[in-house]
C-alpha cells in the first residue's frame, strides 16, 4: 500500500547546526549519512524525485537531494538548515556557471534564492528556462490537445491495421522491424529473439521460416517466405560459410523491414500480427507523402564527425533524416509547422517535448517489451549513453491513444502535468521506521520569474537569469553572487555536445530564434579523450573559475562543486585550474552519486561517489586550512578514494610545487591503480 504523505514538522531527526558568525555551516559540517541515504534512493529513478527537471533529455544529472543538502548548509538561520524545512535562502544569489540538467538552479529557487545560470549548450539553457517558468497546466493541456488533433489529421490513417480476430479497424501501437543483412549467396533478416511477448499464461513467437506470429508454439509453418529470420549472433551463412554484413549501400531505414504490427482492438485488446498487405500499402503511402516534404537545406541535417557520431558515419549514416521512418518524418514536419504558429512561451516547452520524444520515436529504438516485467517497453535511443543499432527495431506510434512507453500522451503526462504539479507542491522522501515517507515541503515552489534587469534581479526572491554562452566570459556583475554551486563536466566525457546533435538539428528548426545554435563546442571544458587536448580541461575551467571569483562576494562567498574521476590527470588539471584562480579548500565531503546498475557503468569498476569540494576565495587575511601531505590514495573503495582525493587536493592547493610536480604527484598517489577503471 502507498505510504501516506506526512507533514515536514512531524520529523526532526537531527539537531540544528550551531550558528557560525564568522563562517558558513558547510565549512564545518555536512550530513553525509542522510545525504547518502537519500542519494542512493534517488539514483534508481531520478526522474521520479525531481520530475520538473526532466523536461528534456540530458546526461550525467546529479542527485537533487545532494544539492539540496549542499544548499541547506548555506542557510543563515540554523532552524532552516534541516533538509525537510522549507525555504531558507531568501535574499541570497546562487550562480551556476555550468547548468547542465539545471539541478542547482531548481533546488536553489525552491528555497527562495535568486539564481543565475550559464551553459554553452542551448539545450540546457532552453530546458531550464522552460521548466522554471510557471504557467497554467490547463492552458498547456489545451495547447497539447490542439497539437494532438493536428497530428491525428495527418498521421492517424498511417497507424491503422486490422484486428486478426475480428478484422475490425484497430490502432497500431508500434511496429517491429528486422535488420536486413547479406552474405555471399543471399539475404537474411536478423532480430534479437523469436519470442515477442511473455506473459503469465502464454507466450507469443514469430516463425523464422514463414514469419507468422503464433501463440505457445502451436504453429504449422507455411514456409512461404524466401528470406529467413535469424537470431543475432549468427555470424556465418550455413550455405556459403561467408559472413553476414550490413547492407551499407542502402539508406539506413531501408536496411530494416517491418515484420510485426502490434495493435489495439477495442473489443479484443492488444494483439501481435504478421505484417499484412494492407500494412505494406500504408507504409508505401507514407513513403510517398514523406517524399513531398521540403526540409530545406539538407546540409543542416548532416551528421558531424564527432567522437560518438563516428558510430553513425561508420555505418554510412551521413544525415540525421536517415534515422527516421516516413511516418516519423511526417510527424516532425507537422510538428514544425504547428510550432511556427504558437506564441513564444508555448512554443519552447512544446518544442522541447517533441524533441525529447525522438528518443522514443526513431529507428534507433529497440524492443525490450518481450519481458514479462516490461510488456511493450521501448529501448530508447540513448539507453547506453551512446548510439546503439538494434536488431529488432521499433517504430512507435507517437499519437497512440494509450498512455504507453514513448508516446506523446505519456510524455506530456509525465514531463508537463506531473512535473508541473510537483513544482507547485514539491515533496521529499524520508526513511521513517524502515518505510519511505513522502513529505510535502511547505512554502516551496519550483518556479520563478525571469528577469534581465540586474537591479530588479537583486530585489525580491525566486528570480532567474539564464544565459547561453561561455561561462569564462559571460558578463555578470562583480561580487553579485553569494555562492557558486555547480557540477563541472567529466574530464574526458565526450557525449554532451556530440550526442545532443541528435536533438539539436530539430530544435534549431523548431526554435530558430531562441538560441545560438551555431556555437563552438570546442569552448566546452570537456576533453575529447583523444590525447590531443593537452591542458584543455585546465584552461577552460581556469577561465570559468576566474569569472566565478570575479562575480563572487569575497567576504562570505564560496565555490562549491562535486567531482570524481579515477584518472590522476583529471585531478591534476582540476588542481591547476583552481590554483590559477586563487581558491583554497575549506572542506571536502563524500556522497553517493551513481547507481551501479546504470547501463553505462554496469559491470565496470566505476566510481559510485562524488567528492563535494568547498572552496573559499583566497585573500591576504584568510587563514588556510592545513591539509596533511598525502602519502597514498586508497583505490580499493569508491568512498575512500573520493575522500582521499579531496584531502590531497587541499594539500596541493596550499603547496608551492611546480605544475609538472602537480602531475607527477597525482600520478604517484594514484600510480597504476586506474587501470580498468572508468570515469563514470
Amino acid at each position: 500500500m502507498p505510504v501516506p504523505f506526512q507533514l515536514a514538522l512531524d520529523f526532526h531527526e537531527s539537531q540544528p547546526a550551531t550558528d557560525l558568525p564568522d563562517g558558513i555551516a558547510i565549512d564545518e559540517s555536512f550530513p553525509e549519512d542522510l545525504a547518502n541515504e537519500l542519494a542512493v534512493l534517488e539514483s534508481y529513478n531520478k526522474h521520479l524525485y525531481r520530475p520538473n527537471t526532466y523536461l528534456h533529455k540530458w546526461w550525467a544529472r546529479r542527485s537533487g537531494t545532494t544539492f539540496r543538502h549542499i544548499l541547506k548548509q548555506l542557510v543563515n538561520n540554523p532552524g532552516k538548515r534541516d533538509f525537510y524545512e522549507g525555504r531558507g535562502l531568501e535574499g541570497k544569489i546562487i550562480f551556476d556557471p555550468m547548468i547542465g540538467g539545471g539541478t542547482t538552479l531548481h533546488e536553489a529557487i525552491r528555497m527562495g534564492a535568486n539564481v543565475i545560470g550559464v551553459d554553452i549548450d542551448p539545450i540546457p539553457v532552453l530546458q531550464t528556462k522552460a521548466s522554471l517558468n510557471q504557467s497554467s497546466l490547463k492552458h498547456k493541456g489545451d495547447v497539447f490537445n490542439l497539437f494532438m488533433e493536428t497530428l491525428k489529421d495527418k498521421l492517424a490513417r498511417f497507424y491503422k491495421t486490422a484486428c486478426p480476430i475480428c478484422n475490425g479497424e484497430s490502432e497500431t501501437q508500434f511496429l517491429l522491424y528486422g535488420l536486413r543483412k547479406a552474405c555471399a549467396c543471399r539475404e537474411a533478416i536478423f532480430i534479437d529473439s523469436l519470442l515477442l511477448r511473455k506473459s503469465n499464461d502464454h507466450e507469443i513467437f514469430i516463425c523464422p521460416e514463414c514469419h507468422d506470429v503464433y501463440t505457445n508454439k502451436r504453429h504449422t509453418c507455411r514456409r512461404n517466405r524466401t528470406t529467413p529470420l535469424m537470431i543475432r549472433g549468427s555470424r556465418r551463412c550455413e550455405k556459403c560459410n561467408s559472413l553476414f554484413a550490413d547492407i551499407l549501400s542502402e539508406p539506413f531505414t531501408e536496411r530494416y523491414i517491418p515484420i510485426v504490427n502490434v495493435g489495439l482492438c477495442q473489443e479484443h485488446g492488444t494483439f501481435f500480427k504478421s505484417i499484412a498487405s494492407d500494412d505494406i500499402a500504408l507504409n508505401n503511402q507514407a513513403l510517398l507523402n514523406a517524399k513531398e516534404i521540403g526540409f530545406g537545406d539538407l546540409h543542416t541535417f548532416a551528421v558531424p564527425d564527432g567522437p560518438k557520431s563516428k558510430d553513425l558515419l561508420r555505418r554510412g549514416i551521413n544525415n540525421f533524416l536517415e534515422l527516421f521512418t516516413p511516418r516519423q518524418l511526417i510527424y516532425l514536419d507537422t510538428a514544425s509547422e504547428f510550432l511556427s504558429e504558437l506564441h513564444n512561451e508555448d512554443r519552447i516547452w512544446l518544442a522541447l517535448l517533441i524533441s525529447t520524444s525522438l528518443e522514443f520515436n526513431s529507428l534507433l529504438c529497440g524492443y525490450k517489451g518481450g519481458d514479462i516485467r516490461r510488456p511493450g517497453a521501448i529501448r530508447h535511443v540513448f539507453s547506453y549513453h551512446a548510439y546503439s543499432f538494434p536488431y529488432t527495431a521499433l517504430e512507435n506510434n507517437p499519437i497512440f491513444s494509450g498512455n504507453t512507453s514513448g508516446t506523446l500522451n505519456r510524455l506530456f503526462n509525465d514531463r508537463i502535468i506531473r512535473a508541473g504539479q510537483w513544482a507547485i507542491s514539491p515533496f521529499e522522501t524520508k526513511i521513517y521506521d524502515g518505510n519511505k515517507v513522502k513529505i510535502r515541503i511547505k512554502s516551496e515552489i519550483d518556479a520563478g520569474e525571469p528577469t534581465s534587469d540586474w537591479k530588479a534581479f537583486k530585489e525580491g526572491e525566486r528570480k532567474f537569469a539564464i544565459f547561453q554562452g561561455d561561462a569564462a566570459s559571460i558578463d555578470i556583475p562583480k561580487d553579485i553572487a553569494d555562492f557558486v554551486v555547480t557540477d563541472p563536466p567529466y574530464y574526458d566525457s565526450v557525449q554532451y555536445s556530440d550526442l545532443s546533435n541528435f536533438f539539436r538539428v530539430w530544435l534549431s528548426r523548431f526554435l530558430p530564434d531562441d538560441a545560438q545554435w551555431h556555437y563552438n563546442p570546442v569552448e566546452s571544458a570537456v576533453s575529447q579523450g583523444n590525447g590531443l587536448d593537452g591542458h584543455k580541461y585546465c584552461t577552460a575551467l581556469s577561465g570559468i573559475w576566474k569569472n566565478c571569483f570575479r562575480t563572487l562576494n569575497k567576504k562570505h562567498g564560496r565555490l562549491i562543486f562535486t567531482f570524481h574521476h579515477w584518472r590522476p590527470d583529471a585531478w591534476a588539471e582540476l588542481t591547476l585550474s583552481l590554483r590559477n584562480t586563487s581558491f583554497f579548500l575549506v572542506n571536502r565531503y563524500v556522497v553517493f552519486s551513481e547507481n551501479p546498475i546504470s547501463v553505462h557503468i554496469k559491470g565496470l569498476n566505476a566510481l559510485k561517489h562524488d567528492t563535494i569540494l568547498v572552496l573559499k576565495p583566497r585573500d591576504a587575511k584568510a587563514s588556510l586550512r592545513e591539509w596533511p601531505r598525502p602519502s597514498n590514495i586508497d583505490t580499493q573503495d569508491s568512498y575512500t578514494f573520493c575522500r582521499d582525493c579531496g584531502s590531497a587536493l587541499g594539500w596541493f592547493l596550499n603547496s608551492t610545487v611546480s605544475e609538472d610536480n602537480v602531475y607527477i604527484g597525482w600520478k604517484q598517489l594514484i600510480a597504476g591503480n586506474s587501470n580498468g577503471k572508468t570515469s563514470g
